[in-house]
């Protein structure tokens, strides 16, 4: 064939004087294939490929990434046996199953890579024909203090797990069955949290209540004295009378009595005056018109009210409350951003009484 190539090509070198027309035509018809034949190799792919092997028009080099695909479909007779856990797929023709590439593998257009594990053909360089199938990472994720690869997983807290997704991220709740009320057979279902578990569980009214009966130990302490002696003031105590069984500060506004003014003369008791014989005090006094409860900041009781008072003692005495109890009382509050109700709990005299502790 080189013998033949040198010789046509010795032919063109010739004066065209000494050449016939019909001479002129068989030199150039075998120039054009013997350059044919030379490009052959180069045109057709080797060994597996070559039941996919489609002649390129026009003499054209073959290049595997822009493969034309033959419009009739050879494949090989054996249905493709793959390794455990490899998938079959379509070759990059769409005509025949193979086994899917994986990582590490050599590719190209017609023996395609495993996607379902973000597989790609990766060409070192742009005229490389054939590629190995690798992962191509995404974009990683930055969440909180801390920066996650693409395809990570990570957990914001004991009960949400997250996947780094190129760039942003997707959670799921380990603990779904937070999210599904029971029926409506439990009453008043509430998300406890369990011991020794993240996940909270819910529990009915009835089934709280009677768990935390047999385990709670009861305990409240006396309320401490009301912080001021005339005008309102704070009492506290700490119980765990409450459905978490668990010890608690408490407080409530307490009006021993009303501060001495002109609008209220009877708090200003003199010596001896309204006091009955042989006693040294009128311990509890009622106000003789209805006013409203002003607390320690902007808030006003919504009604009005007459409550009882712990009166003053002559002879050193001091008059204390004896028989309390706790009432909820509405309060309107008024600040910069508006008006709203509260609901407080203020303690109630009932009895008072004079001692010679003060």
């Amino acid at each position: 064939m080189r013998g033949a190539f040198h010789s046509a090509w010795l032919d063109v070198r010739r004066p065209l004087s000494v050449r016939s027309p019909k001479m002129e035509e068989t030199v150039q018809q075998r120039i054009t294939n013997s350059l044919i034949l030379q490009n052959e190799s180069l045109r057709k792919p080797q060994g597996r490929f070559d039941e996919y092997w489609q002649e390129v028009p026009d003499g054209e080099l073959f290049d595997d990434r822009a493969i034309r695909c033959s419009e009739r479909c050879h494949c090989p007779d054996a249905y493709p046996q793959c390794q455990d856990g490899v998938p079959v797929v379509m070759d990059g023709c769409g005509c025949c199953p193979v086994c899917a590439r994986q990582q590490g593998d050599v590719c190209n257009t017609v023996q395609v890579c495993d996607v379902t594990r973000k597989l790609q053909c990766i060409y070192s360089d742009a005229f490389f024909t054939t590629g190995i199938c690798r992962v191509r990472r995404g974009q990683g994720c930055h969440v909180g203090q801390s920066d996650y690869r693409d395809g990570d997983t990570f957990k914001l807290d004991c009960r949400t797990q997250c996947t780094c997704q190129n760039g942003t991220y997707g959670c799921v709740s380990l603990c779904p069955h937070e999210n599904v009320r029971p029926s409506a057979e439990c009453h008043h279902p509430q998300l406890v949290k369990m011991h020794g578990s993240c996940c909270r569980e819910w529990l009915c009214e009835s089934t709280l209540y009677e768990d935390r009966k047999k385990h709670c130990q009861p305990y409240t302490t006396e309320w401490t004295p009301c912080s001021t002696t005339c005008g309102m003031g704070i009492s506290s105590r700490v119980s765990n009378a409450n459905p978490e069984c668990q010890l608690k500060n408490e407080t409530r506004l307490c009006l021993l009595r009303l501060c001495p003014t002109k609008e209220n003369p009877e708090m200003t008791i003199p010596h001896g005056h309204h006091v009955r014989k042989n006693h040294v005090c009128r311990a509890t006094i009622r106000s003789s018109n209805p006013i409203r409860l002003t607390d320690e900041g902007n808030c006003t009781s919504v009604a009005m009210y007459q409550p009882k008072f712990c009166g003053y003692c002559t002879n050193r005495h001091c008059c204390h409350p004896k028989v309390t109890t706790s009432k909820k009382i509405q309060f309107r509050c008024v600040d910069e951003e508006g008006t709203i109700l509260i609901q407080r709990e203020v303690m109630w005299i009932m009895k008072c009484n004079c001692t010679t502790v003060c």
